[in-house]
């Protein structure tokens, strides 16, 4: 037998055959698990795909000036959500989860990092004892202990004394305050509280009636409507007409 028939069929001296190029077994491309292999041993690449930094960096990129989360909060996000097996390792739609779930966060907390601004009051040239009343304002508020979301309407009336506001520094005002995770019963004392310190009054009343996702979602699974009420000034001040039924 030639040697070069003996260099096809083994090795000579114990050395291992070396595999033709383009003839040994195929690689898996970098990100991917090899067959055979569980997915909880593939290579973490620094806790982060390829794929998950580009996509992190276009959603940052995007993203409103100052409304986006920090790094750090991104980061510890990733991990819980690999903890409950949210990977974007095995399932791409998880891809930008953390990312976005932590803008979101930091959106609808905003208000603990920064306060409301005060209502702008200009002169009340109206008649004593009449009423100012702006209803159905959008509430998006956040539960405290589950964060999930409520969400609902809320009504502002009050008996001006010399001062009132524009229309929309309301809604913004009911807005701002919604952006701190607090109960519901919470949020209506706080927009009263804010009109009450800041336009001084002779009366006024916040109702708000909202569905809360924790209360339809876990626990007892009911939907139901919760109204909460607060009131400022003499106990004898007009209430406005109940809402019809929506």
């Amino acid at each position: 037998m030639s040697p070069r028939r003996r260099g096809r069929g083994g090795s000579r001296g114990g050395r291992a055959p070396t595999p033709h190029p383009g003839r040994g077994p195929a690689q898996p491309a970098r990100g991917q698990t090899p067959p055979g292999r569980p997915p909880e041993t593939a290579p973490d690449d620094a806790g982060l795909l390829e794929e998950e930094i580009q996509a992190h960096r276009e959603i940052a990129a995007d993203a409103r000036s100052g409304a986006g989360a920090d790094p750090q909060s991104v980061a510890a996000l990733t991990t819980f959500l690999r903890s409950l097996g949210m990977d974007p390792r095995r399932d791409p739609e998880y891809t930008v989860t953390a990312q976005l779930a932590a803008d979101f966060f930091a959106e609808r907390t905003a208000a603990l990092r920064r306060e409301p601004g005060p209502l702008r009051p200009s002169r009340y040239r109206g008649h004593p004892g009449e009423t100012v009343r702006l209803e159905r304002i959008p509430v998006y508020g956040m539960c405290p202990h589950h964060l999930v979301p409520y969400f609902g309407t809320a009504s502002v009336s009050y008996m001006p004394s010399d001062r009132i506001c524009g229309i929309g520094a309301i809604a913004r005002l009911v807005r701002e305050i919604s952006c701190v995770p607090r109960l519901q019963e919470s949020l209506t004392q706080a927009v009263a509280d804010a009109i009450e310190r800041d336009l001084e009054p002779a009366s006024v009343e916040v109702t708000v009636r909202a569905r809360h996702l924790c209360l339809e979602m876990r626990g007892v699974e009911q939907r139901a409507l919760l109204v909460t009420e607060a009131r400022r000034g003499p106990p004898g001040a007009p209430k406005p007409p109940p809402q019809g039924r929506r």
